[in-house]
């Protein structure tokens, strides 16, 4: 076992530079703005490398210990040490640059949310990624496999005549950069407690980072912390609707249609790209300040249908939950037709907004590309309002996918022809392809328009409009680069593309209108309770009145973060433990405020930060 050991010297000194390699590439998301940070940040990367290959270092060598306890030695035993070496290895390898792609695209790593995602039924599906997309990471995983398995063969090979790294030199080193680990995340367990943003926010961009604090033991020792106090909110016991929801009995009951399209942002209402939607608008209140209560559909969805804030989802989720518009729509005995071109599962709308609903009335395609799941499903709305009673209320509910990356449309829908060909998440490259990839998400929002016309067609030609609200919305916006994001859901990021949204309501009786307030999400529910005949106060179940009434400011969620729009300025923190609790804040404009100019702004935007908190609690009684 002597060679083993002489052979993994080798091997793992060579990995480890082959690591630190890879990790510097997150660097240039850091921005560290002194020489101080600089150090910081290569102080972690050092410290990590090796952290990140100490579990194949260990396990290797109780593996060789192992089998010397042995009686009789095999050359099996040999291949058995370099198996475990490079399996581990190599699946550090793997993860890091797995870790470095999602961090590219979307700017945050490896997270609760990513492990939601692969585990939960849907969610694999939801990202869209194409077969070009899992061929190249399959090409990818066998590179790294191979290049791992060269480095050992070439560690092998250098060392059958001489040690070029010896025992005593590798320990020492393996010691040496475990003591600069600890000193890095003293560094952040100080930075953490005393507020050190510059140190906090060049660390966050490390994959897999231990996020260390010693909040006890610096406080014992009399260090006084950062002013800014943790806000966490958004858990308890659910005590929703506040009082019992009271209705008047009507003459007749309005049927409604509520169409939203994933990632769908507000300037696709536009007559070339969405004729129909844009036909439809000037026949209806349209409001053209419309916010979604997120950037994410969780979010989205939740605020649309329960009139909350997104630090609820997670108690509501949990605890299963409806919204009091699906309790009234259903006490009513409404027709049920719930239609989806991704799942129910993911995001959780069967834990959520259509908890409780029959399975019979829940109609998802999940297989298939995104363009033709949408066909089918408005064919199938067609089919299924013809077979309704006409005696009785019908409430339909319709998720387009087809604006969801990767954008799918048939060729016929075609309307700006210089568009990206095919969809290669591996290989993206953003900056010299923004523009072909958002051609393609305008042809799919055409395609979407196209689709909603055909219902919308069906409805005139049956006289159903007459009676029939029909509602569209996105569940969030979508990003091309315009503030230096792709996509949707950038963490503590809430820039206008992610979240400003169109929000058309044909209502029969109400006269057209281009409504140009600020409007949010939340908003919706009450304006359709107000449909039904709901007396109860809006404050017993939501946060806001109807569509119609002003709102002091705005608030968007994520997972993690929540954003406060005032008239000036965008103030966005954790509400969560998933980091470090810190205030960012950004002009009208999605531009940072400089520091000299943040206090100020912070003191105007206290009042609404105290309120957001407070109503974030309303619905919740803390365990």
């Amino acid at each position: 076992m002597l060679q083993a050991n002489t052979v993994l010297r080798t091997y793992f000194t060579i990995i480890f530079f082959a690591v630190f390699a890879l990790m510097s590439l997150f660097w240039q998301y850091a921005d560290p703005n002194t020489l101080s940070v600089k150090l910081y940040m290569l102080a972690a990367t050092t410290g990590y490398a090796v952290f990140y290959l100490l579990p194949a270092i260990l396990i290797s060598k109780i593996v060789i210990w192992s089998l010397k306890l042995a009686k009789n030695t095999h050359k099996w035993h040999l291949w058995l040490v370099y198996f475990v070496a490079w399996f581990l290895s190599s699946l550090a390898i793997l993860a890091i640059y797995a870790d470095y792609k999602l961090f590219q695209l979307y700017e945050y790593h490896f997270n609760g949310f990513v492990w939601n995602l692969l585990i939960t039924p849907g969610g694999v599906e939801a990202l869209g990624a194409t077969t070009d997309t899992m061929i190249t990471i399959v090409l990818q995983v066998v590179a790294v496999l191979s290049s791992t398995i060269l480095v050992l063969w070439l560690a092998q090979r250098v060392s059958e005549k001489k040690s070029w790294v010896s025992k005593r030199l590798f320990v020492t080193f393996i010691n040496l950069m475990l003591a600069v680990l600890l000193v890095e995340e003293s560094v952040h367990a100080y930075s953490k407690y005393v507020g050190k943003e510059d140190y906090l926010r060049a660390g966050i961009v490390i994959p897999f980072n231990l996020n260390s604090h010693g909040t006890h033991f610096l406080k014992r020792i009399g260090i006084k912390p950062a002013s800014t106090k943790d806000l966490k909110f958004g858990k308890g016991k659910v005590v929703y609707p506040l009082s019992k929801i009271e209705t008047k009995p009507l003459d007749e009951y309005p049927n409604i249609i509520m169409l939203v399209a994933e990632s769908f942002r507000w300037d696709l209402l536009d007559p070339e790209i969405t004729p129909n939607l844009w036909a439809l608008s000037k026949k209806s209140v349209t409001f053209n300040q419309h916010y979604s209560g997120g950037n994410r559909t969780r979010m989205g969805i939740f605020s649309m249908f329960y009139g909350l804030h997104a630090p609820y989802w997670y108690s509501f989720e949990e605890q299963r939950v409806a919204p009091v518009l699906m309790n009234v729509i259903r006490q009513k005995n409404y027709q049920l037709g719930l239609y989806t071109s991704q799942s129910f599962d993911y995001p959780e709308l069967r834990h959520t907004t259509f908890v409780g609903i029959p399975e019979e009335d829940l109609h998802e395609i999940k297989s298939g590309v995104a363009w033709k799941r949408d066909v089918d499903n408005v064919t199938n709305i067609i089919n299924h309002l013809e077979q309704t009673n006409k005696n009785k209320p019908s409430y339909t509910f319709m998720f387009f996918e087809s604006t969801h990356a990767p954008y799918t449309f048939p060729e016929e829908d075609v309307i700006r022809p210089d568009y990206l060909k095919e969809m290669n998440y591996a290989k993206l490259d953003l900056l010299n392809n923004v523009d072909l990839i958002h051609n393609r998400y305008i042809n799919a929002a055409h395609h979407v328009d196209k689709e909603v016309g055909r219902l919308l067609d069906y409805l005139k030609q049956n006289n159903k409009l007459d009676n029939t609200i029909v509602l569209f919305t996105g569940d969030h916006g979508e990003e091309f680069m315009e503030k230096g994001h792709w996509g949707h859901g950038h963490n503590e990021a809430f820039p206008e593309q992610q979240v400003h949204v169109p929000m058309i309501m044909w209502m029969p009786g109400e006269k057209p209108q281009q409504i140009n307030t600020k409007t949010s999400h939340i908003q919706i529910p009450q304006t359709l309770l107000a449909k039904l005949g709901v007396t109860t106060s809006y404050k017993e179940h939501s946060l806001a009145g109807d569509l119609f009434s002003a709102l002091p400011y705005l608030v968007m969620g994520n997972y993690n973060y929540v954003s406060i729009f005032d008239k000036n300025y965008k103030v966005t923190f954790p509400f969560t433990a998933s980091d470090y609790f810190h205030y960012t804040l950004y002009d009208k404009n999605d531009m940072k405020v400089l520091r000299s100019d943040k206090e100020p702004a912070m003191l105007e935007l206290k009042p609404s930060i105290d309120n957001v908190v407070e109503e974030s609690k309303r619905f919740l009684k803390q365990l």
